[in-house]
């Protein structure tokens, strides 16, 4: 019964307008990284400097640091989505926010941050590994993330949803606080997950 109530306060409208905007964002990625050889190039230099290169150390040190590596690595955008509304709804602004304007911010992190993540971790990527190797070069990637980055994906928007599912219900930066403690469950939930994901993705490789 938990269970369902959780599923119902959690998987809303808010998480589908972050998966369509997750959607679109990853479309663009795909366009601009096959129509710019310019961004492919910049993208190639982004993805040594900030995947390659940090795994290729953490791996060195063993699966556990790869697996730590990646999961501090997709906690980032879990923690600034709680920390974004917490900030928010906690300082004391002068002037105050107007309740529009935190409708308005609330939305902004949340599609912003989908799009951003649809648009380089997705899109991008795929297509920039098609242009380099090929369909076989995809293939071989999907072949060893079919398992956990569905999970990451979920796990991530779910959480970069949270700002947005606030801003539905139309509260005041008063209650900000109060709301995200009710969605603690959320995190927690997320935070797991994606510690399983890290591992699968570390010691099984799928």
């Amino acid at each position: 019964m938990e269970y369902d109530w959780l599923a119902m306060k959690f998987i809303d409208i808010a998480l589908g307008a972050t998966l369509v905007v997750f959607g679109l964002g990853s479309l663009a990625g795909a366009l601009v990284t096959a129509f710019s050889s310019a961004f492919r190039e910049f993208l190639l230099l982004l993805i040594n400097s900030r995947v390659i290169t940090p795994v290729r150390t953490a791996s060195s040190l063993g699966t556990v640091a790869l697996m730590i590596l990646i999961f501090f690595n997709n906690c980032i955008p879990v923690v600034l989505s709680f920390a974004y509304p917490l900030i928010l709804g906690k300082v004391r602004w002068t002037p105050p926010i107007r309740k529009n304007a935190m409708f308005q911010l609330l939305v902004a992190f949340s599609l912003l941050t989908a799009g951003l993540l649809g648009f380089f971790n997705l899109g991008a990527v795929l297509t920039l590994v098609e242009e380099l190797r090929g369909p076989s070069g995809v293939n071989g990637l999907l072949a060893t993330s079919w398992m956990h980055a569905p999970l990451e994906f979920f796990f991530v928007l779910e959480c970069v949803s949270e700002p947005l599912r606030l801003a539905v219900r139309r509260i005041s930066g008063d209650e900000i606080v109060r709301f995200l403690r009710s969605d603690g469950n959320l995190f927690i939930v997320s935070i797991l997950g994606l510690l399983a994901s890290a591992a699968i993705e570390a010691f099984a490789r799928l």
